[in-house]
């Protein structure tokens, strides 16, 4: 099999101390992949760094063949986004031109946007469904609408591969929902790749071809069956927290 994602060898950490070690991993593109752990062991950590916000201690992550850890910030900023959960806090700019940062690695030093750009922009205020918050400004909006718009300018920055570190955590339910049943809908009819670590595994297992699981240093791959079939969330949470309804296919917290 072809694999198009593949994390070789891959050490993270901070200063030289390793929270992850040896990480190999690889898969195909084009599906949502869980990342679940507890805190503290390392999830968001390994993001950062496959994004290149973090250099690795060692190792590599390719990306349809791209070596992502050594390409320059810009020729990495137009093969992945990223949404974290970090709350940006910018006054005087409406919500539409924060969405449009997300077209910076397609701007010229001039920072002219171009039909193609306007476009990318309005269809991201479209999926996310801010059309109504799109001429407010962005420092008056609650933090989960904030966050709405940080998903959305990843969008708007039209990657094929979307990296999400607790992109729900500011969100009510409703909200929620509609975040993932988005992120569902970029890889059905988008193509897009995405890779989301989240607390909420009742709805993530829902919408994630797979889940990468981090217990005791270690980071193996599951599809969600599997990973419910062999009790690994029982390992990772000391009890059965969630059960796999065959008859609706679906999982849910006991």
């Amino acid at each position: 099999m072809n694999q198009q994602i593949s994390i070789s060898n891959l050490t993270v950490g901070y200063d030289n101390k390793s929270l992850l070690e040896g990480i190999n991993l690889a898969t195909k593109t084009n599906k949502i992949i869980g990342v679940f752990g507890r805190n503290g062991q390392g999830k968001s950590t390994l993001l950062k760094t496959i994004s290149g916000l973090l250099p690795p201690i060692t190792g590599s992550f390719n990306f349809e063949s791209i070596d992502i850890l050594s390409l320059s910030e810009k020729e990495r900023a137009k093969v992945l986004s990223i949404v974290s959960t970090t709350q940006n806090n910018i006054g005087g700019i409406t919500v539409k031109d924060f969405i449009a940062f997300g077209r910076f690695p397609y701007t010229n030093w001039l920072g002219i946007n171009t039909a193609k750009d306007y476009q990318e922009i309005d269809n991201a205020i479209t999926l996310c469904k801010l059309t109504d918050l799109a001429n407010r400004n962005y420092d008056e909006l609650s933090d989960g609408e904030k966050q709405k718009v940080n998903i959305a300018r990843a969008i708007a920055q039209n990657t094929p591969l979307i990296i999400l570190d607790e992109p729900t955590v500011h969100l009510d339910l409703i909200n929620k929902v509609e975040v993932f049943k988005l992120l569902k809908e970029l890889t059905t009819n988008h193509n897009k790749t995405i890779i989301i670590s989240t607390h909420q595994i009742e709805y993530a297992l829902q919408i994630c071809d797979e889940i990468w699981l981090i217990n005791n240093n270690e980071i193996n791959a599951y599809t969600p069956t599997n990973l419910i079939n062999e009790n690994k969330l029982s390992e990772l949470f000391d009890e059965a927290i969630i059960s796999f309804d065959k008859g609706s296919q679906s999982f849910r917290l006991k």
